[in-house]
């Protein structure tokens, strides 16, 4: 295969690809693949790690990432294994997603729009991770793009086909993510003089079959789809709410703004950077309009707005992940606006000023998310090592499976010993002795428990013996004190 003939046959397909390419790359160079797992993480890893207790799986969660990291995890037990395998993945999910636009949008729409969202420190960071957001937004952009083919005249099956498979990657993910993209591009088909019967179906039997699994298990372990539905919203503190000031302030890298977590103040750069997205949005719709392309616009647009909606108004926390469709599908609009002050001039004089206007936001942005990942990773780098540090210690007094490990990062340590985990976000709010080590110890487990200094009142009997070298702060270990055993009657 000639590749500069190709070159010149699709450039930007293969611009495409080499951003994807550079994607991949620059997540296992900026976060790599020594990352150990988090707490979420090991939850989904250890449902299918037959090397460990699978850890609880509560009710709002799926099984899209634990199918998705099963054939790794079943293979080996490396973390950077699985590190390596994601990063690939997401490089090739990237590229699969943004392509499906090349034919809708020819151009250097798509591209741009890949840069624009794979360049975001979210992107990076949870690329190699085996979390559900990243592959919603994926699979979002991809469904998006298969529905505007589909109603814009590509009267194939295939785009149908391809709809209803990404719809239903989206639910099996994060099911109730599934309908927040449905519900905008099922109002788009009142549209008149689009082909809505197809779509429709789609997306209907793309709901249907990503949402079958979690129905299914609902009845199977939680007492019904009420009871589950019930239990996820109390787990996630659904209702009506408004989070946006706690989005704001999550911008700059706090992984989770929920307490006991303190995420901070909002940080000018960010509020400046996220305020510039609507007025990017309104320039791509605006150009996209006048260009007679205004679908390719304002169909992503809403579907952005619609993925976001819940978590600004009816989740009580935030995130910074939980707006990855959101980011991808707005990637769109503004790449539109982008390429309006690239190619819109008619005199060279105003396309060079609009082309240095382009470069110097980008500029601005990448030296944004390039500043806010470094911020990100390496305090959790230190904190992931601790874990590991802490999973040694506790090895060396003694405790071996089966075993549980109660306290503070209790399960992401837990998960490196091959034992049971229980974490407590607070101390403050344990009362009496803990269920979890009460049952622990009637199976005749090893129980131990880790704290950053004093834990709750029921550790005072037990003996404390500090963990060193596990930091940051000072770490302790709290294990059972042997009960004497009566003499035996004569």
């Amino acid at each position: 295969m000639d590749v500069r003939a190709w070159v010149r046959a699709d450039p930007w397909r293969a611009l495409l690809l080499l951003v994807a390419a550079g994607y991949g790359i620059a997540q296992l160079v900026a976060v790599g693949p020594g990352m150990g797992l988090g707490w979420d993480e090991v939850v989904y890893v250890s449902q299918v790690d037959p090397r460990v207790s699978a850890t609880e799986f509560i009710a709002p969660r799926a099984r899209g990432i634990t199918l998705l990291v099963a054939p790794v995890v079943l293979v080996t037990s490396s973390t950077e294994a699985l590190r390596v395998c994601l990063s690939v993945l997401s490089a090739l999910a990237l590229y699969a997603s943004f392509a499906t636009w090349l034919r809708l949008r020819p151009g250097a729409v798509a591209p741009l729009a890949a840069s624009v969202f794979a360049s975001l420190w979210l992107a990076l960071f949870y690329g190699g991770a085996a979390m559900p957001n990243l592959w919603v937004a994926l699979g979002a952009v991809a469904a998006t793009g298969h529905f505007l083919r589909h109603v814009r005249g590509d009267a194939g099956r295939g785009r149908l086909v391809g709809l209803a498979l990404c719809v239903a990657g989206t639910a099996l993910m994060r099911p109730p993510d599934s309908l927040w993209l449905v519900l905008p591009l099922g109002l788009a088909l009142v549209r008149r003089g689009w082909p809505w019967r197809g779509a429709a179906v789609a997306l209907v039997a793309g709901c249907a079959a990503g949402w079958a699994e979690w129905v299914a298990e609902a009845y199977w372990r939680f007492g019904g789809l009420a009871a589950r539905w019930a239990a996820a919203g109390a787990a996630n503190e659904t209702g009506p709410h408004f989070s946006l000031a706690d989005h704001a302030r999550a911008l700059d890298g706090p992984l989770l703004c929920r307490p006991p977590a303190h995420c901070g103040p909002a940080v000018t750069p960010w509020v400046l950077w996220w305020s510039a997205v609507p007025l990017l949005v309104l320039l791509g719709l605006y150009a996209a309009r006048r260009q007679g392309r205004l679908p390719e616009a304002l169909v992503p647009a809403l579907a952005g707005v619609s993925a976001a909606v819940p978590y600004i108004f009816l989740v009580g926390y935030a995130a910074p992940r939980f707006l990855l469709p959101a980011y991808a599908l707005l990637a769109f609009p503004v790449a539109h606006g982008a390429v309006a002050l690239l190619e819109g001039a008619r005199r060279a004089p105003a396309r060079r000023a609009g082309a240095c206007l382009v470069a110097a936001g980008f500029l601005a942005h990448l030296t944004l998310q390039g500043a806010t990942l470094d911020k990100v990773v390496a305090p959790r780098l230190a904190r992931r090592e601790a874990d590991v540090r802490a999973a040694r210690a506790l090895e060396a007094l003694g405790v071996r499976g089966p075993c549980l490990v109660y306290g503070q990062n209790a399960v992401t340590i837990a998960y490196r010993m091959g034992c049971t985990g229980h974490t407590v976000l607070s101390w403050q709010r344990e009362n009496g002795f803990p269920a979890a080590v009460r049952d622990a110890e009637a199976r005749g487990e090893r129980v131990a428990a880790v704290a950053r200094g004093r834990g709750a009142p029921f550790l005072l009997a037990w003996e404390r013996r500090p963990l060193e070298g596990v930091r940051p702060g000072r770490w302790y270990a709290y294990l059972p004190r042997a009960t004497p055993q009566a003499a035996p009657g004569r």
